[in-house]
């Protein structure tokens, strides 16, 4: 799925605010990374798994930022909309997060 396709999907959901979109398109980069160890984390067979470690791997683990200009880490309120965003891009592993409803 390419950003643009991305985020004509997450235009429509309504428990995904504007405020991420806007987030993941100035950070493609972050959503990269966290797409790479999911798929990672299916190859491996795994039926279930935490969109927060994911991003606790990516945060500790390697130099993927925000942005650029920023000097903080990734935040761990986007990994409820990251796994979101996932189930767009791949309906076929919906069941990798389970997801809650966002307050």
């Amino acid at each position: 799925m390419t950003p643009i396709q991305l985020r004509r999907a997450l235009i429509d959901d309504p428990e995904i605010p504007v405020t991420f979109i806007e987030w993941l398109w100035g950070n493609h980069h972050v959503w990269e990374a966290f797409e790479a160890e999911a798929m990672k984390i299916i190859a491996r067979g795994f039926d279930h798994y935490s969109a927060r470690t994911i991003i606790h791997v990516l945060r500790h683990h390697s130099l993927v930022q925000e942005d650029a200009a920023t000097p903080w880490k990734l935040n761990d309120h986007l990994s409820p909309y990251l796994a979101r965003a996932f189930n767009h891009a791949y309906p076929q592993h919906s069941h990798l997060f389970k997801l809650r409803k966002v307050r």
